[in-house]
């Protein structure tokens, strides 16, 4: 089996991918759910996310309006679909969220999905995606990003395979004419 990027998202981004208001990282959001689905990377949340994407705080999206009972279904659908994986908020990450928001003055909700994201690395999380700058404070402890259009990125990865597959085969050509 194939090792995949597995990146852990913060909240932000679910907000974002469902807001028609975001254009561009609405865009990012949804290209990296279709690498998700695709298998290309794994995508890892808290089910604290679920809360926050339900719910989101006044500051992060001040024109947030209560949501109807449909609306909030679809939203915890969207939570069930295989390419997202999520972590349970246990003991241990609560632990460790208090540590980061005593150490890094870290939002409580953001020090969840901090905890959450430090504590998986040795289960391969690579990357802790966000669009809060908050997360900069604990970069050190692993490594903090916003996420990026994967399928531009693939295209340059399967561009330049494709040269290199062309100068090899030219290299080898070229070889075999020597030879003979």
């Amino acid at each position: 089996m194939i090792d995949v990027p597995k990146k852990y998202w913060d909240s932000s981004l679910f907000i974002c991918f469902l807001n028609s208001d975001e254009d561009e990282r609405r865009k990012i959001c949804q290209d990296n759910l279709e690498h998700a689905k695709d298998g290309n990377i794994v995508i890892i949340t808290s089910v604290w996310t679920i809360v926050e994407v339900i719910r989101p705080r006044r500051q992060s999206l001040p024109s947030a309006e209560k949501l109807t009972p449909d609306q909030i279904a679809k939203i915890q659908t969207m939570f069930e679909w295989d390419w997202i994986k999520k972590i349970q908020v246990d003991e241990r990450v609560a632990k460790k969220a208090v540590e980061l928001c005593r150490e890094y003055d870290l939002h409580p909700s953001d020090s969840i999905h901090a905890a959450s994201a430090i504590l998986n690395i040795p289960n391969g999380v690579d990357v802790l995606q966000k669009w809060d700058r908050d997360f900069n404070k604990i970069a050190h402890l692993i490594k903090v990003e916003e996420p990026k259009f994967l399928t531009q990125q693939l295209l340059l990865i399967e561009k330049t395979n494709e040269k290199k597959v062309k100068k090899q085969e030219k290299e080898e050509l070229a070889k075999s004419e020597e030879e003979s």
